[in-house]
């Protein structure tokens, strides 16, 4: 750490030493030019004799100050004091030998020179008083030694010097305090600057202040960093850049001209800042602000600079991440509705008379039934990671039966397990509720992808599902096979989106199966899927879902708004009566769908039951379908409305019907 008070007395004896050298230049110039006047005009050899030892040290006591110059502190103290001390030997010589009559008033005047000559360089206290006892014994030297009286016997001799010690000691000390705090408000005021110019030059912005005029008052070194030119061609840079208006990253159309731009910035108030917006230099990304600030009392102009090829690079990422959200759900969305047409379809051919009897094209259907189920569950996982990474994924519990929804997911893999020659073992706790609290569709999804994976990696052997209750109104379910299994440094990836476990055993798995499972899981109730598996003997997964009663569902929290962009299953709606209802000998049903496969598969769905119906491809023309019924006092018994279509859509349909 710096010694302050060491280094402004350095600072001290620095400058006194050179207005020490400046004085006694000056009085050796006079002793010169007094020489040489006395030799070529007034020629008092005498005089010129008496007084050359005088007039030869100055000139020898000015070089050597000038010597001393580059030397450190304590060599010029000593120095100074040196030359006072041979200065007072002289004055000492002088009215001693010379003008004895004049002792008095030439002791006062040396007394005075040697304290104000030798004490800028004396720090200490004691020291100085050291020197002021050697004058007083020098000043009286002659009349110790003549046993005469002292120089000093009268009252206004000792009072003079008492004077001048006094003076001199208030003045150094005053002068010294003075100085040392004028020294204290620069270093603070220095140091301060250091700061905000190592702040400015660090500072990641480019930084401009230019007067009205246009000429530059300050910048640091980003600003012609970013811009790729020297300071002395700065303005005319900016003066060729065009730059796009407002904060907007992407599609630049770079048709403003900045200049003009920063000229508009006089009509702004004090510290009003603009922001003016993106320019492209040297295929970087540039954002401009200005600022109307005052510098020096006048009015300025501050612009700052700052390189933005993150930030748009950033939004570029999230709006291509947006929109292949967006095509993931639209598409896994569309996909859903014809494999849904494709399954009733295979299901209501599976019911006709002529194919039960063909057991061939029975067992073909089962396999296309099977295949678009499993179909429909990869796109449902699809569906599930885009509402995922939508942040709008959510469960809706409902109470189920536990069998049912067992024995939906394992016939669904029943085909496949009987040409692997594999066996399924299913085991329920006994204890358990025939009746749990879940969400149906998700746990069957979850369900589903464990018996697909352990269906996928199980060569020989069998795959065994168990459901075993757990404290706390919860249960655990267990899918166990024998399959060829994981070594254990592959398991902290299983449940990572886009994993694949073995691709010589699953080369097309898309590897979203476990990590939306995963998630669906911790929405069910668990701390996360568990997994024990080893090399060659098979692996053992298992989730624990809350079964407790389900919770009451909260219409008011959607009372009256409708979202567009709403799911078809995200809520129920309140289906108001109609003005009118006539006892009829069959129900009447309103189909409606813009998509004319789902129309055909629910139709042939209704007809194979014998239910009549009617269709509509919009919202509108259900309404104008329902006002005709009730015009006719009859009215329908259920309408199955799809929920996104053009014109009007499902939930303002049902709405106003």
């Amino acid at each position: 750490m710096v010694d302050l008070k060491n280094l402004w007395w350095e600072e001290e004896v620095n400058e006194k030493y050179q207005i020490l050298k400046k004085f006694n230049f000056i009085i050796t110039k006079v002793i010169v030019l007094l020489f040489l006047l006395n030799v070529f005009f007034i020629k008092d050899y005498e005089i010129l004799i008496k007084f050359a030892p005088y007039n030869l040290f100055s000139v020898l006591q000015s070089f050597f100050i000038w010597l001393m110059e580059n030397r450190s502190m304590n060599i010029k103290s000593a120095a100074a004091i040196i030359i006072s001390e041979l200065n007072g030997f002289l004055w000492f010589s002088m009215w001693t030998k010379e003008v004895q009559q004049m002792r008095t008033l030439l002791a006062t005047l040396s007394f005075a020179s040697i304290n104000l000559y030798e004490w800028p360089f004396i720090k200490r206290f004691w020291v100085r008083n050291l020197i002021l006892l050697k004058n007083l014994i020098m000043f009286n030297f002659i009349d110790l030694m003549e046993d005469t009286e002292f120089l000093f016997h009268s009252f206004l001799p000792q009072m003079t010097f008492f004077l001048i010690f006094l003076l001199c000691e208030l003045w150094w000390r005053n002068m010294k305090e003075n100085s040392y705090e004028k020294f204290l408000s620069r270093k603070n005021i220095e140091n301060a600057e250091k700061r905000i110019e190592l702040i400015f030059k660090l500072f990641p912005d480019g930084i401009l202040i230019i007067s009205q005029n246009k000429e530059i008052l300050f910048s640091n070194e980003n600003i012609v960093k970013l811009l790729n030119c020297d300071l002395n061609n700065l303005m005319n840079v900016i003066s060729s850049i065009n730059y796009c208006e407002g904060k907007k990253y992407s599609n630049l159309s770079l048709s403003n001209k900045l200049i003009d731009d920063i000229n508009s910035v006089k009509s702004l108030q004090i510290n009003e800042e603009n922001l003016l917006g993106i320019c492209e230099v040297n295929k970087n990304y540039l954002e401009w602000k200005c600022q109307k600030v005052l510098w020096n009392d006048d009015e300025a102009i501050l612009l700052t600079l700052r390189n933005v090829n993150n930030i748009i690079q950033l939004e570029k990422s999230v709006s291509d991440n947006n929109l292949k959200t967006i095509i993931l759900r639209s598409v896994s969305h569309e996909l859903r509705t014809p494999v849904n047409a494709i399954a009733t379809l295979v299901e209501s051919l599976k019911e006709e008379p002529e194919i039960k009897k063909n057991k061939e094209w029975s067992e073909k259907l089962s396999i296309a039934m099977v295949s678009s189920e499993l179909l429909l569950n990869l796109i449902n996982d699809l569906l599930d990671y885009s509402k995922i990474l939508a942040g709008v994924f959510s469960i809706q519990k409902s109470t189920i039966l536990l069998y049912d929804a067992i024995n939906s997911a394992t016939q669904l893999i029943k085909l496949q397990l009987e040409k692997k020659s594999l066996q399924l073992f299913v085991r329920i706790d006994p204890q358990l509720p025939a009746y749990i609290c879940t969400d149906a569709l998700r746990f069957n999804q979850i369900l589903l992808n464990l018996l697909s994976n352990a269906l996928k990696f199980t060569i020989s052997g069998h795959i065994e599902v168990a459901c075993v209750g757990c404290a706390n109104e919860k249960m655990k379910v267990i899918v166990r096979d024998t399959g060829v299994g994981m070594k254990e440094n592959k398991l902290k990836d299983l449940f990572r989106e886009f994993s694949t476990h073995n691709k010589s055993l699953n080369p097309t798995g898309c590897g979203l199966g476990l990590f939306i499972s995963n998630i669906i899981a911790k929405e069910l109730g668990s701390k996360c899927i568990e997994v024990e598996s080893r090399h060659k003997q098979g692996s053992t997964f298992s989730f624990t879902i809350d079964i407790s009663e389900e919770t009451t569902w909260n219409e008011d929290a959607y009372s009256e708004s409708i979202d567009e962009d709403t799911d078809e299953d995200s809520f129920p709606i309140k289906i108001k009566d109609f003005s009118s209802v006539i006892s009829q000998s069959y129900p009447n049903v309103l189909i409606v769908d813009d998509n004319e496969f789902n129309r055909i598969a629910l139709g042939s769905l209704l007809s194979s039951n014998n239910i009549s119906y009617h269709e509509a491809c919009t919202g509108s023309q259900a309404v104008e379908f329902v006002k005709m019924m009730d015009s006719w006092k009859r009215s329908y018994k259920l309408v199955i409305m799809d929920g996104s279509m053009p014109d009007l859509n499902g939930w303002e349909a049902a709405t106003i019907i």
